[in-house]
């Protein structure tokens, strides 16, 4: 895990406004648009008309400003689909998992006040990175949030093998973050969270496991 998260504690605030506000916004929008390792300090401050050093000064550095990017994004979401994880009880649905996991994307964006089409892109950016490059705190949210949907799962679908159910929940997850990239606009937003959801339920419940794929031609997420 990296070390950054805990040393630089101090400028992991979210700034309301002022200079730092419009270097992160400047970021969040680069990131989006470009992903994180397309995204220079200079491009940042660039944007904005800002000294090459201001970065270094609010954040700490370049690392610095991409962990707030991360967390501001990743950490509100992590808490929504726990809250409403808790609110679904210990006999949750299949259903009611997937559509839970998937749709507090929309709600995030609305509660940070995020046009739905640039959250979803900018979440979906965050969700592809390995764990050992999230800061170590986000990192162990996600992971503990993953893990309790994993296990409520598990209770939904008893008959499922525990090894294939975290595979396929590992495509679930992964193919998400990828799918979010996709959204072009508002309105086609809802569309493609249903669309995955309908996906997710089938590819987690379906009767299809690895072996029985024959010639490499079966599909663990059937349509």
């Amino acid at each position: 895990m990296r070390e950054s998260w805990l040393d630089a504690v101090r400028v992991l605030k979210v700034p309301e406004t002022g200079a730092k506000r419009k270097l992160l916004d400047a970021a969040e929008a680069l990131v989006a648009k470009k992903g994180f390792d397309g995204v220079s300090v200079r491009d940042v401050t660039g944007a904005i008309k800002a000294n090459v050093a201001a970065v270094n000064y609010h954040f700490g550095s370049r690392e610095g400003l991409m962990d707030l990017v991360m967390m501001k994004s990743l950490g509100p979401l992590c808490k929504e689909r726990a809250k409403t994880l808790d609110g679904l009880g210990k006999t949750a649905s299949v259903e009611a998992l997937v559509s839970a996991y998937v749709r507090a994307v929309l709600t995030t964006a609305g509660t940070l006040e995020m046009e739905p089409e640039f959250f979803l892109c900018l979440v979906g950016r965050v969700q592809v990175i390995e764990d050992g490059n999230l800061p170590e705190l986000l990192s162990l949210e996600r992971k503990n949030v993953s893990h309790r949907y994993l296990k409520s799962l598990a209770r939904a679908l008893p008959e499922m093998d525990p090894a294939e159910l975290a595979m396929r929940w590992d495509f679930f997850e992964s193919g998400l973050g990828q799918a979010l990239l996709s959204v072009k606009s508002k309105d086609n937003a809802p569309d493609l969270l249903e669309c995955w959801s309908r996906f997710g339920v089938l590819g987690l419940s379906g009767d299809h496991s690895v072996d029985s794929m024959e010639g490499g031609q079966g599909m663990l997420f059937e349509l």
